[in-house]
């Protein structure tokens, strides 16, 4: 990606797509109020639209009109949609992994100064992970580690942990010394400058995805006629992957810094974190990762909206077990 986004904005911006559409008409019965979602005419279309409650569910086939994000609760996986676009049944997703709780935990740390974000300026320590097979030999503590680009890889109770990130490899370091192992847990008293931000398992126990035609998002000319995706899941291994694949900084969606990055399959993704520990992106497959696919991310990402555990059951996901090793980096 090179300097890609070195001299993009700082904002996410946004313009109209092709296709304008958003909620109206309602039809009222003695029982109940049903909302059906029509397109508009053009901004002029002054027609009384039903007020949505942030909490209430939309039923598949149907467009979510803009809103607020639904809060990120404690434990709970969001999904995210482009707003105002259809989402027919069979769009949406929950890939579950059931053997993400007996696998690998994370601790994942940032920058104390507020000047750490999603895949920047911080570093993730993972336990358990494979025995390092390179690098230079390095003294973690009292042990000896080795280090690799961007990790450092040491042995701690009968096992190795690593630490990821795009600190200084001394910083790296001292955050190796800071970690200790207790009941197969991975702990890390935070260097100082640095703060634990979330932990957590490896890989998520969910991810929920939605899927569109990118022709449908009024983006096919930088985008081509391939496939948009969302995604939403928990867990430190989408970070880890940040740092090992490496991600440019893509200014800010919805008031939080945003990264560029190929880690999470297709082309290309705009990720960010509404939460911390919570990673949320849209990707796409099709044309080759360019600025104006970039462009084209930022303006479906300042569309998206975050549903609540709810709201996305009501889309009618399907679910699926597998392995949720997404960007998996090892």
């Amino acid at each position: 990606m090179g300097d890609l986004l070195s001299n993009g904005p700082d904002r996410p911006p946004w313009r109209p797509s092709r296709r304008l559409t958003a909620a109206a008409a309602a039809v009222a019965s003695s029982a109940a109020v049903v909302v059906g979602i029509v397109a508009l005419n053009g901004p002029d279309d002054q027609r009384p639209r039903a007020p949505e409650s942030p909490s209430a569910a939309a039923p598949s086939g149907v467009a979510f009109p803009r809103g607020p994000d639904a809060p990120v609760k404690a434990g709970q996986t969001p999904g995210l949609v482009i707003a105002g676009m259809p989402l027919p049944r069979g769009a949406t997703s929950i890939r579950r992994d059931r053997s993400a709780g007996a696998g690998p935990l994370t601790v994942v740390l940032r920058r104390s100064d507020g000047s750490g974000s999603l895949g920047r300026h911080g570093a993730v320590v993972t336990f358990p992970v494979a025995a390092p097979s390179g690098g230079r030999p390095i003294r973690v503590g009292g042990v000896s580690g080795r280090a690799l680009v961007r990790e450092v890889v040491w042995p701690v109770e009968g096992s190795y942990a690593r630490v990821r990130g795009d600190l200084p490899q001394s910083e790296l370091i001292a955050v190796a010394a800071a970690t200790r192992v207790a009941s197969g847990r991975p702990r890390v008293d935070a260097p100082r400058g640095l703060s634990v931000a979330a932990t957590g398992t490896l890989w998520p126990a969910h991810l929920n995805e939605t899927r569109y035609g990118s022709r449908a998002t009024g983006e096919v000319d930088e985008l081509s006629g391939g496939l948009t995706f969302t995604g939403v899941a928990r867990g430190g291994g989408f970070e880890d992957a940040l740092y090992a694949t490496g991600a440019q900084p893509a200014g800010t969606v919805h008031g939080r810094p945003a990264v560029v990055t190929s880690a999470f399959g297709g082309n290309g993704a705009l990720a960010w974190e509404p939460a911390p520990g919570v990673v949320v992106y849209v990707g796409y497959s099709g044309a080759a990762l360019d600025r104006g696919a970039v462009d084209a991310l930022r303006r479906l990402a300042a569309r998206s909206r975050l549903l609540s555990p709810a709201q996305w059951q009501a889309t009618g996901p399907s679910t699926s077990d597998r392995a949720n090793d997404l960007g998996r980096a090892d």
